[in-house]
């Protein structure tokens, strides 16, 4: 059995899902108050990853979204879930890498979180190109078909 929970939740003007436009979206992280402790040192980071559970996703149909077109653009493909960002998970979970605006006591200021108001926080990890960036990155060529107009 897993068991986790929430460290805090996102505060941001965006409370329905949508098609993109997430990287000009800022984003409060309201931690709860016995984690904010934790955040000392993470004010020298330029970027930092969170993960979140995406609690308002429905729940997952292996029938119809094991294979489905991302963004559900019908000149897609049809791609496996684990080929894809989609929120349409076995286990519906988001990991993003946003930019860190600041803090401020136990609230997080960033940019580019795709989660919804309201949403969740399991964790914060600093971003450091050592360990999380990769060269050389191969991608299918739908890809940037995909990404027109999501950012």
């Amino acid at each position: 059995m897993i068991t986790c929970n929430p460290i805090g939740s996102v505060k941001c003007p965006v409370t329905e899902m949508s098609q993109g436009g997430w990287a000009k979206v800022d984003s409060e992280i309201h931690l709860d108050a016995r984690y904010a402790p934790g955040l000392q040192g993470l004010e020298g980071f330029s970027h930092v990853i969170v993960v979140f559970f995406l609690d308002r996703a429905q729940g997952f149909d292996p029938a119809t979204q094991l294979l489905r077109r991302p963004r559900g653009l019908q000149d897609m493909p049809a791609i496996g879930v684990f080929a894809q960002r989609t929120k349409f998970r076995p286990n519906p979970l988001g990991v993003t890498a946003v930019k860190l605006l600041g803090i401020a006591g136990n609230v997080v200021t960033v940019r580019g979180l795709d989660a919804l108001d309201g949403t969740p926080v399991l964790d914060f990890k600093p971003y450091m190109p050592p360990f999380d960036r990769v060269d050389d990155v191969r991608m299918p060529s739908w890809v940037g078909h995909f990404l027109e107009g999501y950012f």
